[in-house]
């Protein structure tokens, strides 16, 4: 396993997060806005951010690779950086980019460092409540250093609390689910109690889920992919149904209320 100072990692999110992306937020101009897909926002603030971050995380750790979230928008080819033995660095420079651009501060900086298709380090930062959650793999999930386990004392699911996104989701099953547009925040609301559960579908990536799973794994939550038994993938950028529950009980309940029928059909 790659061993790296997480603390260093924390302080060059804090000195990106400093230096570029709170200095823009609700300063943007609107030639610092574009689509780069329909409905898919980018900013000034991502780009600079990024290219921050991809020369000194690579400083950092010398030798590893770096996916982006914006670099792939531009060149999906980037995403066979997975494969190999390397270390590989995910960003995501601003999550929850929408929110950012229209003045929300539901929104924050996510790092993750895989090799050979794990996990091995995450870093989530919610950069306006200045709240930094990390994880290592076998090593528990912290907030501000202190550890956060998950757990839920609902005992029906109309008591249960979630976040995440999903067109199919009938939220009157529960007592509360939030679409945020920030997986993140979806997630820090995981490990801190505020929620019971995220779903994510019908699109799984990288940048979005690298650090916040591990983050959830971590805290003692169970995560899978399609199916109960079927361990997440951090480079996996397509088509999935993702789904964090409290433990594995809870997932097996969760899933045949939260999963597409149209999904049923294709596995069936």
């Amino acid at each position: 396993m790659t061993d790296i100072d997480s603390g260093k990692i924390e302080k060059i999110i804090r000195h990106v997060s400093a230096t570029i992306v709170m200095p823009r937020f609700k300063n943007l101009l609107k030639s610092e806005i574009r689509e780069k897909g329909p409905g898919d926002v980018v900013t000034i603030a991502d780009e600079e951010s990024e290219r921050e971050f991809s020369k000194l995380l690579q400083e950092a750790l010398p030798g590893s690779m770096v996916v982006g979230e914006e670099a792939v928008s531009k060149d999906r080819t980037i995403i066979k950086r997975f494969s190999g033995d390397h270390p590989v660095w995910i960003i995501d420079p601003v999550d929850g980019t929408h929110n950012f651009s229209h003045g929300s501060e539901k929104f924050g900086i996510l790092i993750s460092l895989v090799q050979n298709g794990q996990t091995l380090y995450g870093w989530a930062f919610d950069a306006p409540g200045n709240r930094m959650a990390v994880a290592q793999r076998g090593a528990g999930t912290f907030i501000d250093g202190k550890r956060v386990k998950v757990s839920c004392k609902a005992t029906d699911m109309k008591q249960l609390v979630g976040r995440g996104s999903g067109r199919h989701i009938d939220a009157s099953r529960f007592k509360e689910f939030i679409l945020q547009r920030c997986s993140l925040h979806d997630y820090m609301d995981f490990i801190t109690g505020v929620a019971n559960f995220v779903v994510h579908m019908p699109k799984v990536t990288p940048w979005d889920h690298g650090a916040t799973n591990l983050l959830a794994a971590e805290a003692g939550g169970h995560v899978a992919m399609n199916n109960v038994d079927t361990p997440y993938d951090p480079t996996l950028y397509g088509q999935a149904f993702l789904l964090v529950a409290p433990d594995k009980e809870w997932w097996q309940k969760l899933y045949p209320v939260l999963y597409p029928k149209s999904q049923k059909a294709k596995v069936s």
